[in-house]
């Protein structure tokens, strides 16, 4: 009985193993002609391949929902998602030809200072400004594409083909096929898009060791942290303390119509520095922020935020929730950019990370990895909002 039960065991982790490979073929959509040394890889993890001579993979899959990348310079890249649980036999992926290359020569100009310059500001503000952003190299900046519009203000920055990045504090290879990087340097707002490929460097014992503990730091208090303690419902037990936080509109300020009507007074009569008291009153108070913010200090019961089932967790709220992680104090280079030098003013102090999210869609599926399925249906502010790429790890990554 007991041979019995062990073979019905084995046999039946075989089956699950077998479950979960991924199996494919990738070709020439025009030819369909199989491509070799395609980069096949689960998106943010470390988890990847290439295809063989016959344009054929075979990719091994943990449990959860996952974006599979096919990527190969000069083709467009695609995006799929597969469930691990119910995979088909096999998929055939058809690349296309990116348009430059079915024909238009793209003619590389002589890279000015300017370009240089919002080179930086790209890094700043896609790698990071963090001690471990400050260790990431980008490798191969001449596959970007940089427009900067003076007169709005917008940086939109575009690649030809993967970003290859060296994360030498954290000991990740990363290559990252960016889709979209948009700046809005009016508004202080920063969104881009894109497919990261983790490969772990290879080093010494010693070595390791200090990744592991940068990647450890990374980790406490991420927002990947923040989603696993909250798919487990252990946001204290985990160092979280969340609270909702509602933003209405400022009393003091003016509206948008007494703004705009004062500021066309001023126009008229010639931008005079002498206005009656009522129209310089309106526009000092225009400075005024639109909203003022009111914390709830009571804490937030799950069952008004979230429903859980099946494996899954799912979030819905309205308005906002900061959340605090009281496992560590800022960065003092946080702290710089949050602290107030006008007027002679100094740094503040260091405190608790505080980030604050919100939803842009009604309901937010949150998985056991520290995904959120649809990362742009939500939206970061405050710490969270300033770690960029430099401080992500993995979603396969594990203390």
């Amino acid at each position: 009985m007991k041979q019995a039960l062990l073979f019905s065991f084995f046999f039946s982790f075989v089956l699950t193993l077998q479950a979960q490979t991924l199996k494919g073929r990738v070709v020439d959509a025009a030819t369909n002609d199989p491509i070799e040394f395609v980069s096949v890889y689960l998106n943010t993890t470390t988890r990847g391949t290439n295809t063989n001579d016959k344009g054929e993979f075979a990719l091994a899959m943990p449990a959860g929902t996952y974006e599979v990348i096919i990527s190969y310079l000069g083709y467009e890249p695609l995006v799929h998602r597969v469930q691990a649980d119910s995979l088909p036999p096999s998929i055939l992926f058809k690349l296309t030809p990116k348009a430059h290359v079915l024909g238009v020569v793209e003619v590389q100009g002589k890279r000015d200072v300017q370009w240089h310059d919002n080179l930086e500001v790209f890094k700043e503000n896609f790698l990071g400004r963090s001690w471990i952003a400050k260790g990431c190299k980008l490798l191969n900046p001449e596959v970007l594409t940089i427009d900067f519009d003076q007169r709005s203000g917008v940086l939109v920055v575009s690649a030809r083909g993967p970003l290859i990045i060296e994360n030498n504090l954290l000991g990740y290879k990363v290559e990252y096929q960016l889709t979209d990087f948009t700046y809005r340097t009016k508004e202080g707002y920063v969104t881009f898009e894109g497919y990261p490929r983790y490969e772990p460097m290879q080093g010494s014992k010693s070595k390791q060791r200090r990744w592991d503990k940068n990647r450890e730091s990374a980790y406490r208090g991420s927002a990947m942290h923040f989603a696993r303690a909250l798919q487990q419902q252990r946001l204290v037990e985990e160092g979280f303390n969340l609270r909702r936080l509602y933003r209405l509109p400022n009393p003091n300020r003016p509206t948008d119509e007494e703004i705009e009507g004062a500021r066309a007074h001023l126009r008229a009569c010639g931008n005079t520095t002498i206005v009656s008291d009522s129209i310089s009153d309106i526009l000092k108070r225009a400075r005024f922020p639109r909203f003022v913010e009111r914390l709830d200090i009571n804490p937030v019961p799950y069952s008004e935020y979230l429903t859980t089932g099946r494996g899954k967790a799912r979030l819905s709220f309205e308005q906002f929730m900061q959340v605090v992680y009281t496992g560590e104090q800022e960065e003092p280079a946080y702290v710089s950019s949050t602290s107030n030098f006008l007027n002679g003013g100094s740094a503040r102090k260091p405190t608790y990370q505080t980030s604050v999210f919100s939803l842009q869609s009604n309901v937010v599926e949150v998985e056991a990895s520290g995904n959120f399925l649809n990362p742009l249906d939500v939206l970061f502010e405050g710490y969270w909002a300033w770690e960029k790429v430099g401080d992500m790890l993995p979603l396969d990554y594990k203390l």
